[in-house]
């Protein structure tokens, strides 16, 4: 495939899966659920579930791996704009001692208890589900792992789409999603340096370079974007040199948390947190780059890890009692431990059960850690496909049970 070529088959697949995840996001939005939803389902029908399926030249045609390949870093690279931009609209007003100590709670309890569960879980399908050569303590690991991240890009959209990321409710939940996810991403690259037989000193790099990482990006990356913050102010506008800077700072931390097995998300999210939150420069950031990145690159995103998903091998009839087992204990072991833990910090039972069903939402990064299993060859494909459904499902719940729980009536 010439350049020519590759520019044609990449922006025709592009169009394509614009085209399906707008509709569908306008379909989800219709139904009460947030866009993002519908972004996430559309990736799994456009995926082997339902058009790979019915169609499988069309689209091994439109998706081939060569596309594939352009697909993953410009969608990856739209994630890392979106959670830098998350982070720089996080309202540090909104954080005290109380909501610290909180957020601190929620992420120890929704991290501890879903362990436990699958733990439990573990022990029962360890023989069905781990790939040979995979210790029962990696597979429990892992299986925890997926069982206690939480969507954190995705909670950030839906928090930011329903206008409650700078509430305390939304504060507390995108802080506490964010502890609970690095220690989840931690543990996970202990498992996969296992599997890959890298030893676990891979792990360490993981948590120690993590710390030092954000330790730079405050200590000496802060105060130079202090200095375009006041520029910027000075202008009253956020010139092209600038944005280029920024911009440059941006890929260089994606890159660096990814190599440390962060994933860039993280990278993102932390130099947004460092950015000054002078009005003009705040506002610059918005209209070059907040549009592009939600409209485009972010369905490309929420697609392509669909795209991978196939829910088909979920009607095998032996699978359907672990399913149910799995799913259920994925679902309410984070959920109910949230709710109470909240409860016993002083919340109302109904802000309580609205953060545990906030915190219970998995999305796209239950995707990504199914993905890491299967592409270490830590679990088989029927477990991949149970984990797939997890994430659809506690995320297509978490808006109406905060709906529900806050007494929100669907506005006709």
């Amino acid at each position: 495939m010439n350049n020519l070529d590759t520019f044609i088959a990449v922006t025709t697949a592009i169009i394509f899966i614009l085209i399906v995840s707008h509709i569908c996001g306008r379909l989800f939005q219709y139904l009460g659920q947030p866009k993002v939803v519908g972004e996430m389902i559309s990736g799994v029908l456009l995926g082997p579930t339902c058009f790979g399926y019915f169609c499988p030249e069309i689209s091994a045609e439109i998706f081939s791996k060569d596309v594939m390949r352009f697909l993953f870093v410009i969608s990856n690279l739209g994630l890392s704009f979106y959670m830098f931009l998350v982070g720089s609209e996080i309202d540090f007003n909104n954080f005290n001692k109380k909501v610290m100590k909180r957020s601190s709670l929620l992420s120890v309890v929704a991290v501890i208890f879903p362990f436990i569960f699958a733990a439990v879980a573990a022990g029962w399908y360890f023989e069905i589900f781990a790939m040979p050569g995979i210790s029962l303590v990696s597979f429990s690991i892992f299986l925890g792992t997926a069982f206690a991240i939480t969507a954190f890009p995705m909670l950030a959209r839906i928090l930011h789409e329903k206008n409650i990321l700078n509430t305390p409710i939304g504060i507390l939940t995108i802080t506490s999603a964010s502890i609970q996810d690095v220690a989840s991403w931690i543990l996970l690259s202990f498992v996969t340096a296992a599997a890959a037989h890298k030893g676990m000193e891979a792990g360490y790099i993981t948590l120690f370079g993590g710390i030092a990482f954000t330790a730079i990006v405050f200590l000496i990356v802060k105060p130079l974007l202090k200095i375009i913050g006041k520029r910027s102010q000075k202008n009253g506008f956020l010139n092209q040199q600038d944005f280029a800077i920024i911009i440059i700072a941006l890929l260089a931390a994606a890159l660096i948390t990814d190599k440390l097995g962060l994933y860039s998300v993280f990278g993102g999210f932390i130099l947004g947190l460092a950015v000054p939150r002078d009005a003009v420069f705040l506002k610059g950031l918005d209209s070059k780059l907040k549009d592009f990145t939600v409209a485009i690159l972010l369905p490309l995103f929420f697609t392509f890890s669909g795209l991978n998903a196939n829910m088909l091998v979920l009607g095998n009839i032996t699978n359907f009692i672990p399913m149910v087992i799995i799913v259920s204990f994925a679902f309410f072991s984070k959920y109910a431990s949230s709710t109470i833990a909240m409860k016993l910090t002083g919340y109302s039972w109904r802000e309580s059960s609205a953060i545990g069903g906030l915190t219970n939402a998995r999305g796209l990064m239950e995707l990504i850690v199914a993905n890491i299993g299967l592409s270490y060859a830590i679990i088989s494909k029927d477990l991949y496909s149970i984990l797939v459904l997890i994430a659809i499902l506690t995320t297509l719940f978490a808006m109406p049970i905060y709906n529900l729980s806050m007494g929100i009536k669907k506005k006709k």
